[in-house]
């Protein structure tokens, strides 16, 4: 019979065992989670089993580019589309692909503004549109404005115009389909119908027919492609009025001027010439906080005088009345630009951004506007203007210019100057966001549930070509950045700079061939571009560069065939002698000087030199600009066994280098461990069955003697 301590030792093994922590095998092999398992009886390796370089998806882009910018034209109107077609023309072949729409039909909605917004939104979600450009008058309803539910305090009625219904496409805008479009979650007791983050950027031509249409068209085509070269390029208007003349805080009066200064100071004085025109009152005037700050005074006649000598840009801050009448301050005896004065402006040829921080001067849904005045002047007036539909809000004592107007107009320029957001539908859409998210709303003095905040948000539109660059300075040709060989499916990564050596931020490099290919790489803020070319030698490219303060610039290059190899060097493997414990690290320096390196894989075989069947994975790299050729890859804990390792570089051309070192091939062995537990297992087993067997010899022995002792006792 097996002993009580005896019996007592293997129930304590066999518990302890299984929670020891200790690695063992003779239960199954390690999963290694290869990437995927290749098996060749070809004794070279067989290169054709690694993942293939997708070239279909590598020109697809090439062969399919995205639609970019829709031109949206009233139905049966073709004398409209013969108006606007040179601009599609221009914007296609500097790389913007538009398309020209008149057709809603096919779309669903209860109105027509619905109609065109589903349109857009029909394109912005297959395509890659960013721009929209609406060309029809908005009081004759050629291109209808939407009217919203915006009960704002200052008297006017609840609906509301505006175009930012066409720009914010993923908000509901009739949440509750009662008829009522951007209604705020204080009305409909549930969401706001406007998310307020606009996917694309708008502007209006508002013509009547397609004569005005045309004069805006052309005036638009000469600014991009054709301009009038001069000294007004670098030149900026400024124009600060009083809001209120009363006294409400003890210290300030509503002097416009402080946010005109606070603008050529912040902004422009680095960047542009400029001219300060500033009205103020007792206790404000210009050279109180900066002595000897240039500027005049603000009147209608040296206003006039300053439209008409050209600007690039123009601000003009203070009030607005009867729709095209800028004052300087109230009442309208104070005029200090109005609609004759832009009619009979003699800037030709130097149109000019107006933006126009004031009430209602822009309300085009009325065509006796200041606004609509300056756009549809021919080659003259504004190549731009941005203004407000209705009344529009500020706050007294907004000495940290903030809020509404003031926080408006001054994020803006911050987003044009600063953020180098020069086209001006980026800049005013992208100012709207900006002011959203700022401290004001953050610190939580502000939310888009108040209906002048609304308000402001709404109003504000562009009439003009929200693609269009707006000059800050006289305009340079590019340099050319295709002077060295350029390789079949390389990785061209260039700074897109003017003949002076400055970079564009930015910039388009449109690139066309014969062959159908049509693509557009677009620079960063500083310049920089990137875009991989199609694998294929001997293409000619035809390129054509614009941007902030380009020329239209025209170059070409071809690509040459690569037959160089990629080259791998420093290639190291971690430990040394590994063991089942260690992760192996691979570390490898890879480059490629033509086509640029595609992919560096390791192989693993085991128990084959030859590699007929192997593992393979893909080697990732650390990005670190200090370590921009090192490739790595762990291996964590490999089973027992012989193992060998090849590294092998892959090009974009689909030339290979493949590495074989000595280093990469190594034994693990198995673990004193292992034994030990197979020892103590087997021991174990044979204690059970020793165990089991005494167990059942005593259990017959013990009944045996019970048997004979019931016997007995009879």
């Amino acid at each position: 019979m097996i002993s009580k301590k005896t019996a007592f030792l293997s129930i304590v093994i066999l518990i302890l065992i299984p929670f020891s922590g200790i690695s063992y095998y003779i239960f199954g092999d390690k999963n290694l989670n290869p990437t995927n398992v290749v098996a060749d009886d070809v004794p070279d390796v067989d290169l054709s089993e690694l993942p293939q370089i997708d070239y279909d998806y590598l020109c697809y882009d090439w062969y399919n580019p995205k639609i970019e910018m829709l031109i949206i034209l009233p139905p049966n109107k073709p004398d409209f589309v013969k108006a606007v077609e040179p601009l599609a023309e221009w914007k296609n072949e500097k790389g913007v692909k538009t398309i020209i729409l008149n057709d809603t039909t096919g779309f669903s909605g209860r109105d027509e503004a619905e109609k065109i917004r589903n349109m857009i939104k029909y394109y912005y979600e297959r395509e890659n549109i960013r721009w929209v450009l609406l060309c029809g008058d908005a009081q004759s309803n050629l291109i209808p404005i939407r009217e919203v539910y915006n009960p704002d305090p200052s008297g006017e009625p609840a609906s509301k115009p505006t175009d930012f219904y066409y720009a914010d496409l993923t908000g509901s805008w009739d949440y509750n389909r009662n008829g009522v479009f951007g209604e705020s979650a204080v009305e409909t007791g549930n969401v706001d119908e406007i998310d307020w983050t606009p996917e694309v950027y708008v502007g209006r031509l508002p013509a009547n027919d397609a004569y005005e249409l045309e004069l805006m068209v052309n005036k638009t085509l000469k600014y991009e492609t054709n301009p009038f070269i001069g000294e007004w390029m670098n030149r900026m208007l400024l124009a600060g009025g009083i809001s209120d003349p009363s006294p409400k805080y003890p210290g300030d009066y509503e002097d416009e001027g402080r946010l005109t200064q606070y603008i050529w100071k912040s902004y422009v004085k680095s960047k542009m010439n400029f001219t300060h025109l500033c009205d103020y009152t007792g206790k404000y005037y210009p050279g109180k906080f900066i002595p000897d700050e240039p500027f005049e005074d603000l009147t209608q006649i040296k206003l006039r005088q300053n439209m008409t000598a050209g600007y690039s840009t123009v601000i003009m801050a203070g009030h607005g009345d009867n729709q095209n009448v800028f004052c300087r301050l109230l009442p309208t005896s104070a005029v200090a630009y109005n609609s004759d004065d832009a009619k009979n402006s003699g800037n030709t040829d130097m149109p000019s951004l107006v933006y126009i921080d004031a009430c209602e001067t822009t309300s085009y849904d009325d065509d006796n506007n200041l606004g609509e005045t300056l756009i549809n002047r021919s080659n003259a007036g504004a190549i731009g203007v941005i203004g407000a539909l209705r009344f529009s809000w500020y706050y007294s004592n907004d000495i940290n210019l903030e809020k509404l107007n003031r926080g408006n107009a001054k994020l803006f320029w911050e987003e044009f100057f600063q953020n180098k957001k020069f086209q001006q539908g980026r800049a005013l859409y992208d100012s709207k966001v900006t002011y959203m998210n700022s401290d004001y709303f953050e610190r939580g003095e502000a939310t888009m549930n108040e209906e002048w905040q609304r308000k402001n948000i709404l109003t504000y539109c562009l009439l003009g070509d929200p693609e269009v660059d707006i000059y800050t300075d006289v305009p340079k040709n590019a340099s050319n950045p295709f002077k060295g060989n350029i390789f079949e499916a390389q990785m061209v990564s260039t700074v897109i700079k003017n003949n002076n050596g400055k970079a564009v931020p930015y910039a388009r490099v449109h690139l066309r061939t014969k062959d159908g290919k049509y693509y557009t790489a677009y620079a960063d803020i500083n310049g920089r571009v990137n875009f991989r070319l199609p694998a294929q030698a001997g293409e000619k490219y035809n390129v054509t560069i614009t941007g902030h303060n380009l020329i239209p610039s025209y170059f070409n290059f071809s690509t040459l065939t690569d037959n160089l190899a990629p080259e791998i060097s420093d290639e190291d493997c971690s430990p040394d002698e590994p063991t089942v414990y260690d992760n192996v690290c691979f570390e490898v320096n890879s480059y490629d000087l033509e086509s640029g390196l595609e992919s560096v894989f390791l192989l693993q075989s085991e128990d084959d030199d030859d590699f007929d069947e192997y593992l393979y994975y893909r080697m990732l790299n650390s990005f670190r600009d200090d370590e921009d050729n090192l490739f790595k890859h762990t291996i964590h804990n490999l089973d027992p066994g012989k193992y060998s390792f090849l590294i092998i570089a892959r090009d974009w051309a689909n030339n290979y280098h493949i590495l074989d070192d000595d280093s990469f091939e190594f034994t693990i062995p198995t673990p004193m461990m292992d034994y030990l537990l197979i020892t103590m297992s087997i021991a174990i087993i044979s204690i059970t069955g020793i165990s089991i067997f005494i167990t059942y010899k005593g259990f017959k022995n013990y009944k045996y003697k019970l048997l004979h002792s019931r016997n007995d006792s009879f």
